[in-house]
């Protein structure tokens, strides 16, 4: 920091990582990922960075801070300098490569980005493997179980495209400067076979507009064979929305929107 004369800038979330034993346990695991090439979101001052190099693959970096870019490309990584929203918009092939190269997302998240950006990746399909750090709540909530509390919008979303485990936990103390919060890191592999559209987020978002309320409320603009269609999953017509399963939202939505 003194070198590059930065101080960490709470508009973008950095929170440096600085636990040798958290960056072990990623890299570990980032290392028996099957992918040819890693993506990495916000290097910044490189505690990860340096060490997902010792891996030996290709390492390209999404990086916004002005900086930060300039200080990796001044070591020769290759830089892509935009916002980690708009990945799912870029190529991470050189121009002269045509290949598909099977890219794993890597990144201790600015936690303001974390839910946008896993909500983002479901979708866009740019990536088959994910490890990524979370403010701990949001990582109960990307795992959460039907009928818990903390189950909603992103649960859904997430276990609909993933397959998720615990990588390993960190503490306030792991970072520079300290957060208020714990976090915790999620490896994700993609679901084969799963091809739903980006209206099923709609639908996801009126599902659960109102927790409390019948589901047959929340989705009263998709007309009225929503009972029907509940009923054939063996569900109550005054189902809530925390009390359906991943799989029958997603039966829900395909049969709505035949």
């Amino acid at each position: 920091m003194r070198e590059l004369d930065v101080q960490p800038k709470h508009s973008m979330g950095q929170n440096f990582l600085i636990d040798e034993y958290v960056i072990h346990e990623i890299v570990n695991c980032v290392r028996e990922l099957p992918v040819a090439r890693i993506v990495e979101v916000g290097p910044g001052l490189g505690a990860l960075t340096d060490e997902l190099l010792h891996l030996k693959k290709p390492l390209v970096a999404i990086e916004l801070d002005r900086k930060f870019a300039d200080y990796w490309r001044g070591r020769e990584l290759r830089v892509i300098e935009t916002d980690a929203l708009k990945i799912d918009k870029l190529s991470f092939n050189e121009s002269n490569d045509k290949a598909v190269v099977q890219s794993a997302l890597v990144s201790n998240l600015p936690y303001q980005i974390a839910s946008r950006l896993v909500i983002e990746q479901s979708f866009a399909a740019l990536f088959d493997h994910m490890v990524l750090m979370f403010q701990k709540e949001v990582a109960d909530r990307l795992m959460a179980t039907p009928r818990s509390h903390d189950f909603g919008l992103l649960s859904v979303i997430a276990q609909t495209f993933w397959a998720m485990e615990v990588v390993v936990d960190a503490s306030a103390e792991s970072f520079y400067p300290k957060p208020k919060i714990s976090s915790r890191v999620l490896k994700f592999v993609r679901k084969a076979g799963v091809h739903v559209d980006r209206g099923f987020l709609s639908f996801i978002k009126c599902s659960f507009q109102y927790r409390r309320k019948f589901l047959t409320k929340n989705l009263k603009d998709y007309g009225s064979q929503v009972k029907g269609e509940l009923t054939a999953l063996g569900l109550n017509e005054r189902a809530r929305p925390e009390e359906l399963s991943v799989e029958q939202f997603l039966s829900l939505y395909r049969n709505l929107s035949k």
